[in-house]
């Protein structure tokens, strides 16, 4: 497979920011810096992070903070990991724990269905405001993903205002909690 190349050194993410499924690389924490608190169901992955902003071993789909507390929520290649259904539950954690007019960003692959093989594999060259980062992820191809279906669950939950940049390999998906939302 092709490597599909990430570009971040345009984003700009601040005030309190956290990032599910933040461990490994700690792309989001090396990003965006001390302001991110980053939670992954596996310890070891967080230790394997940089020493950057707050890590917590913590279940996506059961968040331990109060309602409306984050401006930003980041994924940042882990939906890939999660099944269908536990997408849709840490989406909703999303909605849950983001302010109103706070905003999801989810940059993802797009996983072809039906399976080509027994494991999906995609590389990556990621770009920061002062370093480049190539690394990989693979999982068991147990699922189709697409910008398409992601939104559908985002708007499912109450997102408001979707926007999507997909180039039919990878995609950058925003989506906005309104301002009226309390939940």
């Amino acid at each position: 497979m092709s490597k599909q190349n990430v570009n971040l050194r345009d984003v700009t993410l601040s005030g309190r920011i956290l990032d599910i499924g933040g461990g490994g690389e700690g792309v989001i924490s090396r990003h965006a810096g001390d302001g991110v608190i980053a939670v992954d169901m596996r310890k070891d992955e967080l230790l394997e992070s940089p020493d950057v902003g707050i890590k917590i071993v913590m279940d996506a789909t059961d968040l331990k903070f109060l309602d409306n507390t984050f401006d930003n929520v980041t994924c940042f290649y882990s939906l890939m990991f999660m099944s269908e259904e536990t997408v849709e539950k840490c989406l909703a954690e999303a909605f849950r724990v983001l302010k109103p007019n706070g905003c999801l960003w989810i940059w993802d692959t797009e996983i072809p269905w039906p399976a080509q093989s027994d494991v999906f594999v995609v590389h990556l060259d990621i770009a920061l405001a002062d370093e480049h980062i190539s690394t990989g992820y693979g999982i068991g191809w147990g699922k189709g993903q697409s910008s398409e279906s992601i939104s559908i669950i985002c708007d499912k939950i109450g997102f408001g205002h979707i926007e999507m940049d997909d180039d039919g390999k990878k995609f950058l998906l925003r989506a906005w909690k309104a301002a009226s939302s309390k939940k």
